[in-house]
C-alpha cells in the first residue's frame, strides 16, 4: 500500500492503467482485510469461550476446530467478494466499480462486512468475556488450611490468580484493540456508501469538490490499512504484563546475539 501511494504522488497510478491490476488489487486487498477481521472477531469469540464455566461451551473450540476454522476463513472470503473483480473496471482513466446497482451492493456489502457485522460481535462477545472474568475474579476465595497442605493451597491458589490476571491482561490488549479497530474502520464504509450514492445519482462535479472527496477517501483507507499494521503498538502501550515480558525476552536475546558477534 506505501510504495503505490509514494508512486502515485509523482505518477498516474498503476491501476488506472493496468485493467488486471486495477481488478486484483482491490479484490486481494479488501479479501486480506476481511480475513484479519475474522480473526480478530474469533479471537473474541476465543476469549469468551475460554472463559466461560460452562465445559460444553468450552468443548466448542478445541484444537481440531480451531485449526479448521483457520483453515476455512481464508477460503471463504476469497470466494465472496468475488464480485468486485467482475464490476470493478477503468473509467474516464480511473480504477472504478461500475456506477448504479454494482456500486451500491458494494457500498452494503462493505458496511455489513467491515463495520455491522465484525463490530457486533466483537462487542458481544468482548462484553460476555468482560462478565465472565469478573465473575471469575470474585470466585476466588482464600482457602483455610494448616501445615504442608496450607502451603499447597496457597500455591494454588498464587498459580490460579497468576492465571487470571494474565487472562485479564489478554482480555484488556484484545479489548483496546477492539476499540482502535471500530474508531478506525466505520469512517470507510461511510465514506464508500456516499460515494456509491454520488455515482447513483451522477452530475457533474466540481474540481474541488472531486479533490475533497479524494481527500477524504486517501484518509479513510489509511486509517483502515494502518490500523491492523499499528496493533502490536496499542497492544504495547496497553498492557504492562507483556512490556515486561517484552523487555525480559530482548535481555536474554541481546547477551546471545553480542556473544555470537564477538
Amino acid at each position: 500500500y506505501i510504495i503505490p501511494t509514494i508512486h502515485s504522488v509523482y505518477n498516474s497510478p498503476p491501476e488506472n492503467g493496468n485493467l488486471i491490476y486495477c481488478k486484483v488489487r482491490l479484490y486481494i486487498r479488501n479479501a486480506l482485510l476481511v480475513i484479519s477481521r475474522s480473526y480478530l472477531t474469533l479471537a473474541c469469540i476465543a476469549c469468551y469461550v475460554q472463559s466461560s464455566r460452562n465445559a460444553r461451551i468450552r468443548e466448542i473450540f478445541k484444537p481440531k476446530i480451531i485449526v479448521r476454522v483457520i483453515i476455512m476463513v481464508p477460503i471463504v472470503w476469497f470466494i465472496i467478494p468475488l464480485h468486485i473483480p467482475l464490476t470493478t473496471t477503468i473509467q474516464n482513466g480511473k480504477c472504478l466499480m461500475w456506477a448504479g446497482v454494482a456500486a451500491l451492493y458494494h457500498s452494503i456489502y462493505i458496511c455489513f462486512v467491515a463495520a455491522i457485522l465484525p463490530t457486533s460481535l466483537m462487542a458481544i462477545f468482548s462484553f460476555m468475556a468482560y462478565q465472565n472474568l469478573r465473575r471469575m475474579t470474585r470466585n476466588v476465595l482464600p482457602q483455610s488450611s494448616t501445615g504442608q497442605s496450607h502451603e499447597k493451597s496457597y500455591n494454588q491458589q498464587s498459580e490460579k490468580m497468576l492465571l487470571q490476571q494474565r487472562d485479564r491482561q489478554l482480555s484488556k490488549m484484545l479489548f483496546v484493540q477492539i476499540i482502535v479497530y471500530m474508531s478506525f474502520t466505520i469512517s470507510y464504509p461511510i465514506n464508500t456508501l456516499y460515494n456509491a450514492a454520488v455515482l447513483i445519482i451522477g452530475g457533474p462535479k466540481s474540481t474541488e469538490r472531486a479533490a475533497i472527496e479524494n481527500f477524504v477517501l486517501f484518509i479513510t483507507s489509511a486509517f483502515l490499512l494502518n490500523f491492523y499494521s499499528a496493533a502490536s503498538f496499542f497492544v504495547f502501550l496497553t498492557s504492562r504484563a507483556f512490556r515486561k515480558e517484552l523487555r525480559q525476552i530482548f535481555a536474554c536475546i541481546l547477551p546471545r546475539w553480542i556473544g555470537i558477534g564477538n
